[in-house]
Parts: structure tokens; sequence; C-alpha cells
């Protein structure tokens, strides 16, 4: 390695290589922008349903495409829910969790979006029954090989006090062949008081607000006023609704001390685009407004953006805008 290191070096300093990335917001060919689990936070025997946005450069949701298909797992095999729980002991247990693995639940989508897919509770509570202890006279249960004595005390506390977040994954295939791959955290939990996703966004462009919260689809932002159209190569203000303090929630964290803490979340605005450039991938409050330079050519473009909390929580929307 350090026999390359030098000559890579080098042809940067002479600005030999050409490496010419785009930036995070512009939008060049599929990607999976968004990943949505609903609830972020489930109790034990509700199900989740998960949504995703998959998007090309031309602006299309690949989800609906004909030759695409979506292939959605998780895995919820004690070892992983250990590992959830940052309990590391558990990395000794077996896990199952390859392609037909005991370990590995393929989800649900019969009835759903073609962009969505279902887990259901009652499969994460059969795992989680494992490991409850039996009530008064009931037999103990068989001790699990490659646990540590103690660790399923210290699981239940972290489930009922916090939540073990397991992850959701997604494969994308055309044709037959892998194209994408994509993973998102979610929670079960015994807390009452789960956190929940953040509402459909509301922004502004260039002070006209566009709202997802009013209509039919909420991922889809559409004008609260007049059709949005800007000139072509203009630079069009963004800024998200300033209502962040009425739906951002608090959730409790284990501290490296060992003690519940907790924690608020954090508005997190991710911009993208198929043409033109934003200023800000990322925003975030104070200075969570950012810049789009629309491009030169006229016509209809898409704009989205992606809403994180800074926990487990998601939202998005599209809209459209006229270039003239």
């Amino acid at each position: 390695m350090r026999r390359l290191a030098l000559p890579l070096l080098a042809l940067f300093a002479a600005g030999c290589l050409d490496l010419d990335f785009d930036p995070p917001h512009l939008i060049k060919e599929a990607r999976i922008i968004g990943l949505r689990p609903e609830p972020p936070e489930a109790q034990f025997g509700e199900d989740v349903v998960f949504t995703t946005l998959i998007v090309d450069e031309t602006g299309a949701d690949l989800s609906e495409a004909p030759d695409v298909e979506l292939r959605w797992t998780v895995c919820v095999s004690l070892a992983a829910i250990i590992r959830g729980a940052g309990l590391g002991a558990g990395s000794e247990l077996d896990d199952d969790c390859r392609e037909g693995g005991e370990d590995l639940i393929r989800l649900d989508t019969e009835g759903l979006p073609p962009n969505a897919a279902r887990l259901p509770g009652a499969e994460v509570l059969a795992v989680v029954a494992q490991l409850m202890m039996p009530g008064p006279g009931g037999p103990m249960p068989e001790p699990v090989p490659g646990l540590e004595p103690g660790l399923i005390d210290s699981l239940l506390v972290v489930i009922a006090e916090v939540g073990v977040p397991l992850s959701v994954r997604l494969e994308v295939y055309r044709q037959g062949e892998q194209l994408l791959v994509g993973f998102k955290r979610f929670a079960i939990t015994m807390r009452a008081d789960p956190t929940t996703n953040p509402p459909p966004p509301r922004f502004s462009l260039d002070g006209a607000f566009v709202s997802a919260r009013d209509g039919d689809d909420p991922t889809l932002c559409v004008p609260e006023g007049d059709a949005l159209s800007v000139e072509a190569g203009a630079e069009v203000a963004l800024d998200p609704d300033d209502d962040e303090e009425a739906w951002l929630e608090t959730y409790p964290v284990f501290n490296f001390d060992g003690v519940v803490q907790e924690n608020e979340e954090s508005a997190y605005y991710s911009w993208f685009v198929t043409a033109g450039s934003v200023a800000d991938d990322i925003t975030q409050r104070p200075n969570d407004d950012t810049t789009w330079t629309a491009p030169e050519e006229p016509g209809t473009y898409p704009l989205w953006v992606v809403v994180r909390d800074g926990h487990l929580g998601m939202s998005w929307c599209r809209v459209d805008v006229v270039v003239r």
C-alpha cells in the first residue's frame, strides 16, 4: 500500500487524475434517496410498513418500472437483536440470516404499492418471546448456547427502556441483475410513547410555499398558491417551514455510564435535483435554507426534499418546477 500511495499523491499534485465526482444532491443515475419505516419505533406485535423512494436521472420512480424487482428482508436473529441493543456479547451466537435462513424474514408486499413492504409484528414477537421470563410456576427457559449469563436481563432492560434497533435490507434488481442495495434502521420497543416520523414536508421556493400535508399523496408537494415557475439559471431560495418544534420529539438512550438519558431529535433536510445545482446538500437549523441554481435549459424539473429527525424517522416529498 505504501508503494502505491506516493505515486498516487504525485498524480494528484500534478493534476493528472481527473476525478469528477457528482455532488450528492445531483441525481445522475439510479439512487435510493429515501427509506421510511412506519412506525419508526414499533411496539412488539405491531406491523411495520416500509416505503422507499428510488429515482433515476429522469426523475422516474423506479419501483414502478416493469423490469424492476424489490426484495425486502429483515434479520431477526437473537444475535442481531443483541448487537442492535449495543450488547456486543451476542456476537458468539449463531446467526442464520443467509438467503433461506431461518432468521431471515422476507417481507410481505401483498396489497401494498410497488415501493412498499410489510414486516408482520407477529414475526418479531415470536423472536422476542424467546427472551421473556416465564410466569409464576412456569418452567425456566433453556440456556442459549453462546449467550453470557445475565445478558438476557440486560437486553430486557434495554428493550423496555429504550428499544432495540433492527435493520431492513432493500435489494433492487433490474432484469434480474442487482442494481442497488439500501439499509434502514427501525426499532422495536415496549415503551408506551414510541417516536413517530416527521410530518409530510412543507417548504418555500423563493417565498412561495409548497406542501405535502393537505393532499391525497403525502409524498407530493403541491403549490399552496399559483403554479411554480422560475427563470432559467435563476438562484431559487429553498427554505423549510419553521414548524420543527411542533414535531421534534425526545427519545431515551443509554449513555456511556449505563444510565438512561433523554436525547432530542434535530431536523435535517437533504435536497435532490436532476439538473442545476444546490448550494448545500444537507441543511439544518439555524441555517436550514439553501439555494437551487435552476438549469439553463427550459423544461419541467423534479426537486425532492428528504427530512430526517436524527433518530429513526423520515419523510419526503417531490415538487415539479417549470423552468422558463
